[in-house]
């Protein structure tokens, strides 16, 4: 197939014998491989070497470069210019490599970004391209992906004649399994391992009986609106009384639901779902908490609410409680924990107005924490993301939800005070002197201010070195 890089040019071509001394030497004219004339081959009786090809190099051509880079991974020598083309290993960085049926098989866990960009996962002594073979990732521990070096494999064979890819064979079905072999032998070599359930399923059908994942899960976290926030917490082994939780459907709903547990004292006891291990025997017993509403209790009674209900605007309660299901295999039994605080919202809710504020008679939340629940729960910049940057967003949403909180804690004439405050401190402070004393009097449209002359007034004292 190489004699087609000959195509249209003149070339000689002086060949060593395999079965004994001399060897041959061709002269192929530029017009030979058409057909139109005969190659003449001649005997040599000289002593040779390998193969050796030589032809006029036409203008703006780089043919030293295109040899190194055909030759890199070439199992032979190669002389370019009188000097040996530096080779490299296929496999070369492989965490395990072990040779099945004449290949060579390199497999790399957790690689790098510049092991990602590779377009590459086969070399045909020299030739490279890339054909399906499988990768494996565990869900916490990492990720196994195999290159191959072809060393002597007449099975595995490449389509004709653009050779750019593999013949997709019974051999090569054989491969892929034999490369997750591989794969679960080595993890079962490691010990321990975070194996999708599936996966597990099939390396006992390849023949590599492993033990269940890990019991390990990550700790409860409540989502946040804005999901960039979002963060994983610490691997956990997971005790005996462990419990998972489902989910509140939205960030407002995991934020009421982690308040609430926080104030039990168990927090470290609930964990997130890990989907993925449903099938191994410690998984599918852990009970998963699955919260479904919400209970106002006041001295009339007590009123329930379903996580998608708003209640209209009520006084402080006496009590306020999450509520949900337990479910143990086949078994449903309720659950309810108290707190002092909940913010109802409707589905989907992204702004202020879409909520209402609750919290107990006896509640000690700081304004702080309420404004930083409200920024939890609620804001997400993508929804109005063509309005604003970040940043303005945020000082918005900020407000209102201080206006909303002061509102429900004092009354409307804080808000308004606040409101003032908070123009003042942010359009004008920045601007002042620390010993400025500036009165502002506002008169239905007329504004009287007084003590500017002082504030912006130049210092007349003369420095101590002048």
């Amino acid at each position: 197939m190489g004699f087609f890089a000959l195509a249209g040019r003149n070339a000689r071509v002086v060949a060593q014998r395999l079965d004994g001394p001399g060897g041959w030497e061709l002269e192929i004219d530029r017009t030979a491989l058409s057909g139109e004339v005969p190659i003449i081959c001649c005997p040599r009786t000289d002593a040779l070497s390998g193969v050796t090809v030589i032809f006029k190099q036409c203008p703006n051509e780089n043919v030293s470069a295109a040899v190194r880079d055909a030759a890199r991974y070439a199992p032979i020598d190669v002389i370019c210019d009188d000097a040996v083309v530096e080779r490299a290993d296929y496999l070369e960085g492989a965490a395990h490599i072990e040779t099945w049926k004449g290949i060579r098989i390199g497999v790399y866990r957790n690689a790098n970004m510049r092991f990602k960009r590779r377009r590459t996962n086969a070399n045909f002594h020299g030739v490279t391209l890339s054909m399906p073979l499988p990768e494996l990732s565990e869900v916490y521990h990492g990720h196994y992906r195999a290159l191959i070096d072809v060393q002597e494999c007449t099975a595995l064979q490449l389509v004709l004649p653009a050779r750019k890819e593999v013949v997709r064979n019974a051999f090569l079905t054989e491969l892929q399994r034999e490369i997750l072999r591989i794969y679960f032998r080595m993890i079962k070599e490691a010990g321990t391992h975070s194996l999708r359930f599936a996966d597990h399923q099939t390396a006992s059908k390849l023949g590599i009986d492993l033990p269940p994942a890990e019991m390990r899960l990550r700790a409860f976290a409540p989502a946040h609106a804005n999901s960039d926030r979002n963060t994983y917490t610490e691997l956990t082994t997971v005790p005996t009384s462990a419990m998972l939780f489902a989910g509140g459907d939205e960030a407002v709903h995991e934020q009421n639901f982690a308040r609430a547990l926080a104030q039990t004292g168990q927090g470290e006891l609930v964990f997130e779902p890990q989907p993925a291990f449903a099938g191994y025997a410690w998984y599918d017993a852990l009970p998963v908490l699955e919260m479904t509403g919400y209970v106002i209790g006041t001295g009339t009674g007590r009123k329930a609410y379903s996580v998608d209900e708003l209640p209209g605007i009520i006084e402080r309660p006496e009590n306020l409680s999450v509520f949900g299901s337990l479910r143990t295999g086949s078994d449903i039994s309720p659950w309810e924990i108290e707190t002092d605080f909940i913010l109802f919202a409707d589905p989907d809710a992204t702004m202020i107005d879409q909520s209402v504020l609750c919290l107990t008679a006896t509640s000690t939340i700081t304004h702080d924490e309420l404004l930083t629940f409200f920024t939890d729960a609620l804001f997400c910049p993508y929804y109005d993301g063509d309005a604003e940057s970040y940043d303005t967003q945020l000082r918005w949403f900020t407000d209102e939800a201080e206006d909303e909180v002061i509102g429900y804690l004092s009354g409307i004439d804080d808000v308004r005070r606040n409101q003032v405050e908070r123009i003042i401190v942010r359009e004008l402070w920045w601007i002042l002197r620390e010993s400025s004393n500036i009165s502002i009097q506002i008169k239905g449209k007329d504004v009287q201010i007084e003590g500017l002359e002082t504030a912006f007034a130049r210092s007349t004292e003369v420095p101590a070195s002048a």
